[in-house]
């Protein structure tokens, strides 16, 4: 299903698997109109000026039980932030796999959406009318530029749904898992273990069958070999370093974009002033408009 199935002002529960770390939410969050708050790991919240940029972009911190009992707690409080946003229409963007890995395959949901979802409905915050949607995510590759992501959203998660009654607590949050876990899948590129690395790129090729590259002609071909060109060593050296300091994770795609999301303006802005000093202000301002053209035409004309 495509995004008309995320119902418009009313309370929404998106759960989506988690294979790209923070970029997950950006994909989300860039398709769907309405606000979403995304539930994130808590420990990155420690430092009080990051928390308040984290904030900034409508992050909200989740404690898992391993990071010890005194930040459990402030779980209590996750939920009710949660239940406000809901409330007030807007969506609330959670992982229930838990754990990010950069695969195509869907793991294991822990018990954290489930729960969620029977406070709401059953609990004090009586959001009788909270859908909960799956979301599937499948990456063309989890390294860098020029990749392809399908996003699919699954049938709402109602309460009529499920059969056990909600007195049966433990058994009803295995139901529910059952239940989002399928439809979750069904939204996704699932890769069976075992692939050789040219039969997983089949796959691969054969899901994105209907999302087409754009079409290269030779004028096209040569202004986005030009747009690499001109960028290429700015990327490098970003690339690099992002690669060094995230090795062994799966932040590298999020670092990396993030990083460039907010210094490649400020680099092109700088770079025009200068330019313009030196040349004249037309010249920065071919510099201002031009160079993001490039790295667009770069990045899309391969």
């Amino acid at each position: 299903m495509g995004q008309w199935a995320v119902p418009q002002r009313s309370p929404v529960l998106l759960a989506s698997n988690h294979p790209d770390s923070f970029f997950d939410a950006v994909v989300v969050g860039s398709i769907l109109p309405q606000p979403i708050h995304t539930l994130t790991r808590g420990d990155v919240f420690r430092k009080p000026k990051v928390a308040f940029w984290l904030r900034q972009i409508h992050l909200i911190p989740v404690f898992r039980g391993s990071e010890g009992r005194q930040y459990v707690q402030n779980n209590r409080d996750t939920f009710d932030e949660s239940l406000q946003v809901m409330q007030s229409g807007e969506a609330v963007l959670v992982f229930p796999e838990g754990l990010c890995i950069n695969e195509w395959r869907l793991r294991p949901l822990g018990k954290g959406t489930a729960r969620m979802a029977y406070q709401s409905w059953y609990g004090a915050g009586g959001l009788t009318s909270l859908a909960v949607v799956p979301v599937g995510l499948t990456y063309e590759h989890y390294r860098g530029a020029g990749k392809r992501v399908k996003v699919c959203f699954g049938e709402s998660i109602l309460p009529h749904h499920l059969t056990t009654a909600p007195a049966d607590y433990e058994k009803w949050l295995r139901e529910f898992n059952g239940v989002l876990a399928e439809r979750i899948s069904a939204c996704m590129l699932e890769l069976p273990a075992g692939l050789t690395t040219d039969e997983q790129a089949q796959q691969i090729d054969t899901y994105f069958a209907d999302c087409p590259k754009p079409a290269v002609n030779a004028l096209t071909r040569l202004v986005g070999s030009m747009g690499r060109a001109i960028h290429r060593p700015l990327y490098r050296y970003f690339s690099q370093r992002v690669a060094v300091r995230t090795a062994g994770t799966v932040f590298y795609d999020s670092v990396l974009f993030g990083l460039l999301l907010y210094l490649y303006p400020l680099l092109v802005l700088l770079l025009a002033f200068f330019v313009g000093l030196v040349a004249g202000g037309v010249w920065g301002i071919a510099v201002f408009i031009g160079l993001p053209l490039l790295a667009w035409a770069g990045n899309r004309y391969r």
